[in-house]
């Protein structure tokens, strides 16, 4: 895989990890806090969902993904 293929995904994994945090946050203010609207949970889970992925992301930035494919070999030309 090259570098910016193993960053994706790592990006990927970081956000997808981060819309559960963030839907599990709302999802527990709206079940412990009684006298709470929508738009409260939606704030929360908001606010999480950001501070999760950019936090992933910081942390994501600091690793050095190496190149694992091969080298190619030189391409064969007509010598003269």
């Amino acid at each position: 895989m090259s570098s910016n293929q193993k960053k994706a995904l790592a990006l990927l994994v970081a956000f997808l990890i981060s819309v559960i945090v963030g839907l599990g946050a709302a999802f527990l203010m709206k079940c412990m806090v009684d006298a709470t609207s929508s738009r409260q949970c939606l704030a929360l889970g908001g606010g999480v969902f950001l501070g999760v992925f950019f936090g992933s992301v910081k942390v994501i930035d600091l690793f050095d993904f190496p190149d694992t494919r091969p080298p190619a070999p030189p391409p064969a030309g007509n010598g003269p």
